[in-house]
């Protein structure tokens, strides 16, 4: 066996104990870098659809969600304010991971896909990358980090604006204009009171 492999699938690991870079800005945050890449494959596979593209494309938008910040188990993190001093050599990361596997060079164009931004597939997972940071705020905002909600309007006037796609657009306005509970609130209440009364209080 290939032990390159396991070595692979242990550096993915490192992202479950890895609290991403904004945690030291905005204090209560609660995701890691693998939690970020697993939300943001799922909008990556919504945002293809919502642009026409199919199942498969979806799946493939998937596939650079999930890898895109997999270099960061090597690099570190690099968040808004450490990009004024340095950047990370993610390139050199992502050869070294890959290299002597024998589905490496598959990934590779992946991810090569995802950092040119030509293709459609590639703008809706990076808009779904941005999309997913802001969710961050937003949620953090609703349980009352002012921080958050200061970052969080700053990215809806600076980022959503350079969304790629309307899709993206779409769901930052939305998103905007409702809060973390509204999908469950939505489905289970009506005028602000319980549908199936007995689901709340008991029978």
């Amino acid at each position: 066996m290939n032990k390159k492999i396991l070595y692979l699938i242990e550096q993915a690991g490192v992202l479950m104990n890895f609290p991403r870079s904004h945690k030291k800005h905005l204090g209560n945050t609660f995701d890691t870098v693998a939690s970020h890449s697993h939300h943001v494959s799922i909008i990556a596979y919504c945002i293809c659809r919502m642009e026409g593209l199919s199942h498969e494309d979806g799946l493939k938008a998937i596939t650079m969600a999930v890898f895109h910040d997999l270099p960061e188990a090597r690099t570190g993190d690099f968040d808004f304010v450490a990009k004024h001093y340095g950047v990370p050599n993610e390139s050199k990361a992502v050869d070294d991971q890959f290299e002597g596997i024998s589905f490496g060079e598959d990934l590779k164009k992946v991810i090569n896909e995802y950092e040119n931004r030509e293709t459609l597939v590639a703008k809706c997972a990076k808009d779904a990358d941005g999309l997913e940071q802001m969710y961050q705020e937003w949620f953090l905002m609703w349980q009352g980090n002012e921080m958050a909600k200061v970052w969080f309007e700053s990215d809806f006037n600076d980022r959503v604006p350079h969304f790629k796609t309307e899709s993206a657009k779409t769901l930052a306005s939305q998103m905007k204009d409702s809060n973390p509970q509204e999908w469950w609130w939505s489905e289970f209440t009506e005028n602000g009171s319980a549908k199936d009364l007995s689901k709340l209080i008991g029978k």
